[in-house]
């Protein structure tokens, strides 16, 4: 912690560097207790370590459950020198007795409250909704930044997120992003344009910007002009298509279904797979949930037959019933239309000549999805499907609000 409070009630803020004289003076001054718990607190500090209270004997505090590492400390009194040097009314770890939570920074922006919190240590997706739940429950808005060093690359727009780091992805699900912050460069990213292949590996862009050049006020990032990730997109697929039986389980319920519908990861229909706005709802990969719907709705349909919105929708949930398909925790998204990915998938479907709509929520079958003989001939029709469909799925994955 950077703050205490004195015998007397005076709140006290460590400063970044605290010379050995104000170090001595400040130990001898008097005895400094932790604002949630009010027991009595110490002042670390030396050559290396930042400056910063500590409670004496490992006292468990409620409101301070986590330890602190020199990272988080340096992160949060930047972002809090942040929010005061565009003079924004702030706190440094204020103390909400209401609640018993102590947020890293309390700022108030125009008429709204907001809890930033720079989260650099791994806590339970509990922890992180009751948190959350427990600011909302004081009209207070929660921005929950990421740790930049905890992100794993893999390269330009491809990225590996764990359970936890997806719990931090904002915005709605037509625009979602993720803030992430790195008080060793004083930059502040955000990962937009989320297009997830499988329940960790997703494609996105990475955006940054120094503290120094950016003001609170233009936190949120612009809408995605483009879809760059299409030919990374193709190629995770096709090697997907080729090795994912090589890890596959014994007794896999989906790879049991292809086999009973005459098929193999190999020669999936190229249809399936397809990237869709809104599909982070979702965290099964896309080949296969859109699989599932292929093998209980598309492949029984024969051309001129109804395709209705609620018979997919019917089947997806059943499969998400019997845990065939998984949903991914989001709870910052300002909504989650579970419904959302399923009807873009069925737009992109008519856009190519599939499916055509006669009704809200009612199509006809104009043309079969082709499951190809062989590997060979699934590249030939693959080649093909993006030579022609390319530009429109690239345009209906561009994602921006729709307000």
């Amino acid at each position: 912690m950077l703050t205490a409070i004195k015998k007397d009630g005076t709140w006290i803020t460590l400063p970044e560097k605290l010379p050995a004289a104000l170090l001595l003076r400040l130990r001898r001054s008097g005895k400094y207790y932790c604002p949630s718990c009010r027991t009595e607190m110490s002042i670390k500090a030396g050559r290396v370590r930042i400056p910063h209270f500590a409670h004496k004997n490992n006292h468990s505090c409620r409101a301070s459950s986590e330890p602190e590492s020199a990272y988080h400390l340096s992160g949060k009194r930047k972002l809090y020198q942040w929010f005061l040097a565009h003079d924004y009314q702030v706190e440094l770890e204020a103390y909400l007795p209401e609640i018993k939570k102590r947020p890293d920074i309390l700022a108030t922006i125009g008429d709204d409250r907001y809890a930033v919190e720079f989260q650099c240590s791994t806590i339970s997706e509990g922890e992180f909704i009751e948190r959350t739940k427990a600011y909302r429950s004081m009209g207070i808005r929660t921005i929950w930044i990421l740790a930049a060093k905890r992100l794993k690359r893999k390269n330009k727009h491809e990225f590996l997120l764990s359970d936890f780091q997806w719990l931090f992805v904002t915005g709605s699900c037509r625009h979602p992003f993720l803030w992430m912050f790195c008080p060793e460069s004083n930059q502040l990213s955000v990962l937009k344009n989320l297009t997830p292949f499988s329940p960790r590996t997703v494609f996105a862009e990475m955006t940054t910007a120094s503290l120094k050049f950016l003001p609170p006020h233009k936190l949120l990032p612009r809408k995605c002009s483009s879809f760059p990730f299409l030919p990374a997109w193709r190629y995770k697929r096709k090697s997907w298509c080729q090795h994912v039986v090589k890890t596959a389980r014994r007794g896999d319920p989906f790879f049991e279904a292809l086999y009973l519908h005459r098929m193999a990861a190999a020669t999936i229909p190229v249809e399936l797979g397809i990237p869709v706005k809104g599909m982070l709802l979702i965290k099964t990969a896309s080949i296969e949930w859109q699989a599932w719907l292929y093998m209980d709705v598309f492949g029984k349909k024969k051309l001129g037959e109804r395709v209705y919105l609620k018979d997919v929708t019917r089947h997806f949930r059943k499969r998400a019933k019997n845990g065939q398909i998984k949903y991914r925790a989001l709870p910052l998204l300002q909504e989650r239309p579970l419904d959302y990915p399923l009807l873009q998938y069925l737009r992109l479907l008519e856009k190519m000549g599939y499916i055509s709509e006669l009704a809200e929520g009612e199509f006809t079958m104009e043309k079969h999805m082709s499951v190809p003989f062989s590997g060979e001939e699934n590249l030939m029709l693959e080649r093909k499907f993006y030579h022609e469909h390319k530009l429109t799925i690239e345009k209906g994955n561009i994602q921006f609000n729709e307000q």
